[in-house]
C-alpha cells in the first residue's frame, strides 16, 4: 500500500502493517487506518501516521519508557473491540508534543493508544487518574545534560 503523508511524501507499507482504529483517535475519528513507524534510526520515538489523512501523524512512544509504573485500567468492553485475550498482551503507547525545544516536550498520560499487535486493532483510550495528566513533562527541569555533568566534574562542583 502507498501512504501519502505531508511530512514524508508517499511512504510504501504492508498491507499487513496497517493498524485499524474503528474509532478513529479523539478529534480525527474520520481517520480509521495508520501506520507505524521509526522517528530515528535509534530512537524510543515513533511516528503514528494516518493512511487516510496525510497531514495527520503523531509522535508517540511506549508508555513504560516514560512512566515506568504506568497503569492503565482497561474494561471488558475495550479488551472485546481489540480482541485481546489479556490485557497484558496489549502495547500501550503516548502521544507526545514535541515544541521548538525538544526539552518542554510532553505526553499526554490521560489518553493513551492501546494496539493488538497480533490484530493489527488499536484505540485511543480515554482515562480518569488524578494523578495523571496531558501535559506530563518528559525531561525533568531538574536533571542535567551530559555537557553540564561535565562542566561540573571539570569545575569541580
Amino acid at each position: 500500500m502507498k501512504v501519502n503523508t505531508s511530512r514524508f511524501g508517499e511512504i510504501e507499507v504492508p498491507d499487513e502493517t496497517v493498524i485499524t482504529f474503528e474509532q478513529g483517535v479523539i478529534g480525527f475519528e474520520d481517520a480509521k487506518r495508520f501506520v507505524i513507524f521509526d522517528c530515528g534510526e535509534e530512537g524510543i520515538f515513533k511516528w503514528l501516521q494516518s493512511c487516510d489523512r496525510p497531514e495527520l501523524a503523531f509522535v508517540i512512544c511506549e508508555a513504560n519508557l516514560i512512566v515506568h509504573d504506568y497503569q492503565l485500567i482497561m474494561g471488558d468492553k475495550e479488551r472485546k473491540s481489540l480482541q485481546l485475550e489479556q490485557a497484558q498482551d496489549a502495547v500501550v503507547c503516548l502521544i507526545l508534543v514535541i515544541p521548538e525545544d525538544p526539552q518542554e516536550a510532553t505526553a499526554n498520560l490521560l489518553g493513551p493508544i492501546v494496539m493488538n499487535a497480533a490484530s493489527r486493532l488499536g484505540m485511543q483510550l480515554v482515562l480518569v487518574n488524578p494523578n495523571y495528566t496531558t501535559r506530563y513533562r518528559i525531561f525533568s527541569r531538574s536533571q542535567s545534560s551530559p555537557s553540564q555533568e561535565e562542566e561540573r566534574k571539570n569545575a569541580g562542583a
